[in-house]
């Protein structure tokens, strides 16, 4: 197997890009993409791309833009390159974090950033350390080399097919980045007469078990939803609990039986997803007082293979009608203990239940109990209360609140809805570009690569295909802050431009480097594989997809 010089190329331009604190959202995204132009066009190489620069992302409150470079070939048949520039935080590193970046810095204090036992089993010459390097500059990296070598190739004769490079900002926060891509791909396609065979992204992989020798490649990924939960109780002093009902209460309920219940995991293609989790919980009191917290919320983590939008939400309703109908029937038992023993037995335990309703239900009753317009301007007053940089799903959350007090209903009541951000799962997708996959990963058995179906952590994939029969009326109508594309945009709302990610369609690969640690201060990347071996087969992939052209 040929190695070109791979190596000592990629492990620069990770070291280059892992110095770049590119924390999303930011201004360090904007430095990152430069960075990858820069090294794009360094030396003549700018003359050698059809087309290269970067493309701001519409509408964007940092002023980000997208890094890209395509080289047009024979065919229009276009293979593209994806990758993202951006981190998560490095407060993780505690003591060690001033050198989270510098890889050479981190290697030289293993003894601080693992134990003893986890040194005995680390080869450290096979991995580079530091905030991005696996998730995924050292991606970006294998990119770079490959289209600047495919640059370099072009010199001398044009491509059998076409390949387009692109860098985002934004994948760890709410894909900003590569839903600008979709539009760019959708003028690209339109300028130059394209056909888009697939994306490959180059995100990390990681073993699946101890002593896992696998290499892994992903077609399809696995999707989100943030159903979120508007829990009303019944104010009461503290004193006369029976006579409210406490919002945590109807939370804690809630959250005690979705979360980390695997009832609620999302299986196909051999995989099983994570089960659900909470990302955040509270109720809404801002000072103390002897009242029982009469709102609380929370909002869910699902992950996704095959469930829609509509089917989650009835499911979650029918739920919640069986956990709070036992609560209220526990809390009425209590009750009536209570009674029997402060000898109050003449007093009957309260009547009670929690009503579960949506948010388009909810929109529904008050508009035709008070007017579409009323409820619109109150609506929007309130959106206009809150700053622009809001958090999108506080602004779900007072929108909700805010309906909920104009509706003039009472609780004890849950409103179900989604928050943003929504990622559509991607299944497998046959066709040219996984027989080309197919066909150098059986060239190669010594790289011990792997194919499976659903890359199963969340990724910029999710916005390149979406099924025409998908249902999403139950998504963008119980989505407080969603914007149809098109519209006008208003600061901190959230949109996606639905009719271009299914006009694209585009069959989704994770075909990435090796790493482990990801969002953890041991955040690594194995070198010798990632880049040696990786961008080497993935160069074998786009040759072989000129010689399935060839025999088309």
């Amino acid at each position: 197997m040929s190695t070109h010089n791979w190596f000592d190329l990629v492990r620069s331009y990770t070291e280059q890009l892992t110095a770049i604190r590119s924390v999303s959202p930011g201004q360090g995204e904007i430095q990152a993409v430069q960075a990858v132009l820069d090294l794009l066009r360094a030396g003549d190489f700018h003359a050698l791309y059809t087309v290269s620069g970067l493309d701001p992302i519409e509408n964007d409150l940092y002023g980000r833009q997208n890094a890209y470079a395509f080289l047009c070939g024979k065919s229009p048949l276009t293979l593209v390159l994806l990758g993202h520039i951006d981190t998560v935080g490095t407060a993780d590193y505690g003591a060690l974090e001033q050198w989270a970046l510098a890889p050479h810095e981190l290697a030289a204090r293993l003894d601080t950033l693992f134990s003893p036992a986890q040194q005995s089993e680390l080869d450290a010459s096979d991995w580079m350390f530091g905030r991005g390097v696996a998730d995924m500059k050292s991606g970006v990296a294998v990119n770079l080399a490959l289209m600047r070598r495919l640059a370099e190739r072009s010199r001398h004769e044009p491509l059998p097919l076409s390949v387009l490079m692109l860098a985002t900002p934004d994948e760890e926060n709410e894909s900003a980045g590569v839903l600008q891509a979709v539009r760019f791909m959708t003028r690209l396609r339109e300028q130059y007469g394209l056909t888009y065979v697939g994306v490959i992204n180059t995100d990390y992989a990681t073993a699946l078990y101890p002593g896992d020798p696998h290499h892994y490649i992903y077609a399809g990924t696995v999707g989100k939803l943030l159903p979120s939960f508007l829990c009303i109780g019944r104010e009461s002093h503290v004193g006369t609990p029976f006579q409210g009902l406490d919002a945590n209460l109807i939370s804690a309920e809630l959250i005690r039986d979705l979360s980390m219940n695997d009832a609620w995991c999302d299986s196909a293609g051999g995989l099983v997803t994570a089960p659900p989790v909470t990302l955040h919980a509270t109720d809404l009191k801002t000072h103390y007082d002897v009242q029982l917290p009469f709102a609380a919320y929370f909002y869910l983590n699902v992950l996704t293979l095959t469930t829609a939008p509509d089917a989650l939400l009835t499911r979650l309703r029918e739920r919640c009608q069986v956990v709070l109908e036992q609560m209220v029937q526990r809390v009425a038992a209590t009750e009536l203990r209570w009674r029997q023993a402060s000898g109050q037995v003449s007093v009957q335990p309260a009547a009670r239940s929690v009503a579960i309703i949506t948010y388009a239900e909810l929109y529904a009753g008050t508009v035709q109990k008070l007017g579409e317009k009323m409820v619109k301007e109150t609506l929007s007053i309130e959106w206009e209360r809150w700053p622009a940089l809001l958090d999108k799903r506080e602004r779900c959350l007072h929108l909700v609140q805010r309906l909920w007090a104009l509706s003039g209903r009472q609780g004890p009541a849950v409103v179900l809805y989604y928050s943003p951000p929504y990622y559509p799962h991607v299944a497998a997708t046959p066709g040219m570009l996984q027989d080309a996959i197919t066909a150098v990963v059986a060239a190669h058995p010594e790289q011990q690569l792997l194919q499976r179906e659903y890359f199963p952590l969340l990724s910029d994939m999710s916005y390149l295909q979406l099924k025409h029969d998908t249902n999403l009326a139950a998504l963008t109508t119980n989505m407080p802050v969603w914007q149809d594309a098109g519209s006008t945009p208003r600061p901190g709302s959230y949109s996606l431009p639905l009719n271009a990610i299914q006009q694209l369609n585009v069959p989704v690969f994770n075909w990435g480097v090796h790493g482990r640690g990801a969002h953890q201060r041991n955040e690594s990347v194995q070198m010798p594989y990632s880049f040696g071996a990786l961008p080497q087969l993935l160069y074998e992939t786009i040759e072989q997809l000129a010689i399935i052209l060839a025999n088309n």
